[in-house]
């Protein structure tokens, strides 16, 4: 049997089980437009209406309620059947999506301390940004920046984040950068665009804005419209980069990137970093141990995070 559009059926699933494209969003991992779009793509390909769109809120069809169950019983028992074909090798895995900064500047440096304690471990770590199905794809975390998750989801919070700006200290000395400026003048900038819908997630306008900058010298430099942190570009000495702080905090301890205008100049974003799995998902031991210890890495770094920043901000 052939069978077509699986994101599209699933985020209709999720739609008519929670009542709008948002909540469905949240539980999915993506924006609600996308998936007002899979939905969309859907309808085209069965020539009907599934819902009734208002400027304030959707109304499932008639057609669309009476699929409802089976969508919903139907990817459930697409979920156990995966859960059964798992060969037995699969106690010692552990698969975890992620997003590909985070793995890369907060994760990977201390990730072997999980294989010392757990050497028979088969970790399987995805670094992307795509977004993930955990009800039929492969994994048994997924660590997300968003909103909070609805069911049949759960999750642990991680830590929340906040965006300030970092560089080498070779160019933080060559532009004589302090605390004190007020004017980013002459200084090259390294903007990252479209990294994240978060409301709180700024740019150096923003951030200007917050601190009384001169708004008039923000606007210059490199854009970059694909890359996950801009670290690199900052450790190499290119410019001013303003990133989160979650990616940026190893690379400020080891003394490779700097705060110039230090600490109390940053901006809280509004979205966190969750851990997130399949509520009543039966786990391994090694899966167990999995989440109590990066439940104990995040303590860690918030009790870091605490002493590194204070929470006054510049008069």
């Amino acid at each position: 049997m052939r069978l077509s559009h699986l994101n599209s059926l699933r985020a209709l699933e999720a739609t008519l089980r929670h009542g709008s494209f948002t909540a469905a969003a949240d539980e999915l991992g993506v924006t609600p437009a996308a998936v007002g779009q899979r939905v969309r793509s859907l309808e085209e390909y069965l020539g009907k209406k599934l819902f009734y769109r208002t400027a304030k809120d959707i109304k499932a069809t008639e057609d669309a309620k009476r699929v409802e169950a089976q969508l919903t019983s139907g990817f459930s028992a697409v979920a156990d059947g995966l859960n059964q074909l798992k060969s037995r090798f699969a106690t010692k895995r552990v698969s975890v999506t992620l997003p590909a900064s985070f793995a890369e500047n907060w994760l990977t440096p201390s990730i072997s301390e999980f294989y010392q304690r757990h050497s028979e471990v088969d970790l399987r770590l995805n670094a992307s940004n795509r977004d993930v199905d955990l009800l039929t794809e492969d994994f048994d975390f997924a660590i997300r920046y968003g909103r909070p998750t609805t069911e049949p989801l759960q999750e642990k919070e991680l830590f929340g984040d906040s965006l300030l700006p970092v560089c080498s200290p070779d160019f933080a000395n060559q532009y004589r950068l302090h605390p004190k400026l007020t004017s980013l003048e002459g200084v090259p900038l390294i903007h990252l665009q479209s990294r994240t819908s978060d409301p709180g997630w700024v740019g150096f306008d923003g951030w200007g804005q917050a601190f009384g900058f001169d708004l008039s010298h923000l606007s210059h430099g490199v854009r970059y419209s694909e890359i996950s942190s801009g670290l690199q570009s900052a450790i190499s000495g290119q410019g001013l980069v303003l990133c989160g702080l979650t990616e940026a905090y190893n690379s400020i301890n080891t003394g490779l990137l700097v705060l110039p205008f230090g600490p109390l100049l940053h901006c809280r974003t509004q979205y966190e970093y969750r851990l997130v799995w399949v509520r009543g998902k039966t786990m391994t031991q090694l899966q167990c141990d999995f989440m109590a210890w990066i439940l104990e890495k995040a303590a860690v770094f918030q009790r870091g995070v605490s002493n590194l920043m204070p929470t006054d901000k510049r008069d």
